[in-house]
């Protein structure tokens, strides 16, 4: 009995791990008909020659989709571990043609080691400049995370109102001295600050600054009123990793309830764990729960691995510890190998992942977390690039989605004066137009629920 035991235990590992490594294509049963319903919309150009008279017929006209509404991002919080490596620009050039969106790291104890003096450091300074100086659109992460707070702030014995001060002195130097930020996240997973007294200390500092403040609630809103008061042209946003946290949902409804101006819901996917992978019913369902609340909802930290997973927690547990062990040895750190079969599961898993996120009405920005295999989080091989900085199937495979299936290029003969009917993508298009052998050039947004013509003057 026990042998037999033996036998169908190892056949279920084996049959586990042949499924991981081949991804079954999902049904995305409609997922073609609401992408074209709510990704796409249609505006009538109304065209103007410098001498105020309309384009003639016959006139050539060309336009392009040149940033898309909806954000396809990735993360630069791991710029750290590609900054000296001689393909990162090469590698930067491929993100800049296929994502318009980054998260740029401002992780407190990470830029301020001693107490009033921040100074974000030269990876993230480089990841900010590069994301501003390329037109993305930059989320900053995060204003406030218990994760990531210095000594000070963690200290268990300092007073609750000299924390409170610091906090506040932290958070609004960000918002004044990065205007640049068009979003933060307000509170990085507050939900789970009632849950670090487990394994940091019932006394941590900023569960009871949050506690004196009444609870993750009241301090979202705080963060939100500063961010309104110093930095109003950006939005914030909420943030977490465990969907079905209650408390989670309580944050949300408290947001709701107070008029808190939340631009998204924040909902991570770092598929390491067998356990955590979605399926198609799971994240259909998961977006269709969390659009009730009328909220867009943003998936900003997406981890899809080229290797296969860890069964479980408890194998993660000591996968992390192994890798902790490394470092106080000063040995490498144990990392977990790539191949070319779930490279293309990754690609493949991907290709449905962003299909079913793009067809749902309430989702409007992917973020991947990881931008190549060095430096990867947890050292699962989960980017975009590997690690010496070359494109992995999945660039190809959200290249040919982003750039060729979800993008309008078009160009003709008008033929009506002055009239050029558009039905695109929404988002922002260059024009291009050639008359009696002059050129011109001009911009204009493709928006949602907007049916007037726009007028262009050349």
């Amino acid at each position: 009995m026990k042998f037999f035991l033996i036998i169908c235990s190892f056949l279920c590992v084996f049959e586990n791990n042949l499924l991981a490594e081949k991804h079954i294509k999902w049904e995305l049963k409609g997922a073609e008909e609401r992408i074209e319903k709510f990704r796409k919309g249609n505006v009538e150009l109304e065209i103007y020659l410098p001498d105020g008279t309309l384009l003639p017929v016959g006139s050539m006209v060309e336009i392009e989709l040149q940033k898309h509404d909806f954000n396809f991002g990735i993360s630069l919080t791991q710029m750290h571990a590609i900054y000296d490596e001689p393909f990162r620009d090469k590698m930067l050039k491929y993100v800049d043609h296929l994502f318009n969106y980054n998260t740029v790291g401002f992780y407190w104890s990470a830029n301020e080691k001693e107490k009033g003096k921040w100074q974000l450091n030269k990876y993230y300074q480089f990841g900010l400049d590069w994301a501003l100086e390329n037109n993305k659109t930059v989320r900053g992460h995060p204003l406030l995370w218990h994760n990531s707070t210095p000594r000070w702030i963690n200290s268990e014995t300092r007073d609750v109102d000299e924390i409170h001060d610091d906090i506040i002195t932290h958070v609004r130097y960000l918002l004044s001295n990065y205007p640049e930020i068009d979003e933060w996240d307000l509170y990085n997973e507050a939900p789970s600050v009632t849950e670090i007294r487990d394994y940091i200390g019932q006394n941590h500092g900023v569960a009871r600054w949050m506690d004196s403040r009444g609870g993750q609630g009241p301090v979202v809103k705080m963060l939100s009123d500063e961010l309104q008061s110093i930095q109003p042209q950006a939005e914030g946003l909420i943030n977490h990793f465990q969907h079905e946290h209650e408390d989670y949902h309580n944050l949300i409804k408290y947001c709701l309830d107070n008029n808190i101006p939340i631009k998204s819901i924040g909902i991570q996917a770092h598929m390491q764990e067998d356990s955590n992978i979605w399926t198609e019913e799971v994240m259909w369902d998961l977006l269709e729960d969390y659009s009730a609340y009328g909220i867009p909802i943003d998936l900003t930290e997406v981890t899809i691995c080229s290797c296969a997973p860890v069964a479980d927690w408890k194998e993660m547990r000591a996968w992390q510890d192994s890798i902790k062990e490394a470092r106080r040895a000063g040995k490498e750190k144990p990392k977990r190998k790539t191949s070319s079969k779930y490279e293309n599961y990754q690609a493949e898993y991907a290709h449905d992942f962003y299909t079913l996120a793009f067809s749902h009405p309430s989702v409007d920005t992917i973020v991947l977390w990881a931008l190549s295999d060095k430096g990867s989080w947890r050292e699962f091989p989960a980017g975009v690039f590997d690690d010496k900085g070359k494109p992995k199937p999945i660039y190809q495979t959200l290249n040919k989605l982003i750039k060729n299936k979800w993008h309008t290029h078009a160009k003709g003969k008008i033929i009506v004066e002055g009239q050029v009917p558009v039905r695109g993508f929404y988002g922002t298009y260059s024009l291009k137009i050639k008359h009696l052998n002059q050129f011109y050039k001009a911009d204009f947004d493709l928006i949602k629920n907007s049916d007037k013509p726009i007028k262009i003057y050349l």
